[in-house]
């Protein structure tokens, strides 16, 4: 395989790494109903062996590379890199754009606002572009390492659905090809195309959570069950179907509610008769819907439980929750859920 006038030499379709991408690449993207011709990819690139793997899988096919700036290392580092991907585009014949984001002064998590700030920069190239589908090289040992992180977290259905393989963004949609695959396999490959990723140092500093588990739980757990990957990707495809259930058994509940301007408000005898998990998700919407998806991390899987199990207890007891930006207020007779008016 070939690509522009490519110094690489990249495996056919038949090697193992490029059929599993390319494979999951077409699933993503609309099946056999689509060609390939017609699923043009912006292809979000850091310049590490996950992204540059993903890139050179795809390199003959209609993609064009992405890469963002952000400001969570020193400049050269960052320039170092992107001036490594725009390397790896150009080598490819493949086009290559490039956005700054500043998230370091931004108030809140910083590693959630940096990728906030990258997936918005990713949707405005594409949407500059004209191009539809974004792919990102997220694999099977970041599937686990987010299932392992939301455990932590006593997540509920929803967290432990993990990386979802599509989303929306907007008007973009968010395609993960790789999510069958390795890190190993996406290194080795890597090696035998003969590109030199770029390490990101930030990544092996274990003070960060994700990374010391994916530098010190991840490979205890692996040697000990080497299943381990496909055992989570089965688990987080089972999460992701009961998910769906409790979607739309939550639309429903919220579809009973009485809804006026900032407030949801429902009959409790009726709510109680629904299950815990069922009265959560629709907690969940509501909330969702009533603030645009703002704060929703601050609603976690232990204050929707504790919700939910006070409205179907059927106890007579009053109880108000604070959830950041909401109220929820439970008495015997009704339950509500509005906009928090000091917020």
């Amino acid at each position: 395989m070939s690509a522009g006038n490519s110094q690489f030499s990249i495996p056919g379709s038949g090697h193992a790494f490029v059929r599993a991408v390319r494979t999951h690449w077409r699933s993503l993207t609309g099946g056999s109903a689509v060609r390939d011709a017609e699923r043009r990819t912006l292809v979000a690139c850091s310049g590490g062996a996950d992204s540059a793997a993903l890139v050179l899988a795809l390199a003959d096919r209609p993609i064009e590379v992405a890469h963002i700036v952000h400001d969570l290392r020193s400049e050269a580092e960052a320039i170092g890199d992107r001036d490594a991907v725009r390397d790896l585009a150009d080598s490819l014949g493949l086009p290559f754009h490039e956005q700054k984001v500043c998230v370091r002064d931004r108030p809140g998590n910083l590693e959630a606002n940096a990728s906030t700030g990258r997936y918005e920069a990713l949707r405005e190239i594409a949407v500059g572009r004209g191009i539809g589908l974004v792919a990102t090289a997220h694999h099977a040992e970041d599937q686990l390492e987010t299932l392992l992180m939301r455990i932590a977290r006593g997540s509920g259905v929803a967290g432990l659905s993990g990386i979802a393989p599509v989303r929306s963004e907007g008007s973009v949609q968010i395609v993960r090809p790789m999510l069958s695959v390795s890190r190993n396999d996406a290194q080795s490959f890597c090696r035998i195309c003969g590109h030199a990723w770029r390490e990101d140092a930030t990544n092996a500093d274990i003070s960060r959570a994700r990374a010391a588990i994916r530098h010190t739980v991840l490979p205890a757990l692996i040697e000990a069950e080497p299943r381990v990957l496909t055992g989570a990707a089965r688990t987080v495809r089972q999460m992701q179907l009961a998910k769906s259930v409790l979607e739309n058994e939550a639309a429903r509940v919220l579809s009973t509610a009485d809804r006026v301007l900032n407030r949801c408000v429902w009959d409790r005898a009726a709510l109680a008769d629904e299950p815990v998990a069922v009265v959560g998700a629709a907690l969940r919407a509501a909330a969702d819907a009533l603030l645009a998806g703002r704060h929703a991390d601050t609603r976690g899987s232990d204050s929707v439980l504790a919700v939910s199990e006070t409205i179907c207890s059927r106890s007579a007891t009053s109880a108000r929750y604070d959830w950041r930006g909401l109220v929820v207020s439970v008495d015997s007779h009704c339950v509500s859920l509005e906009r928090d008016n000091d917020e």
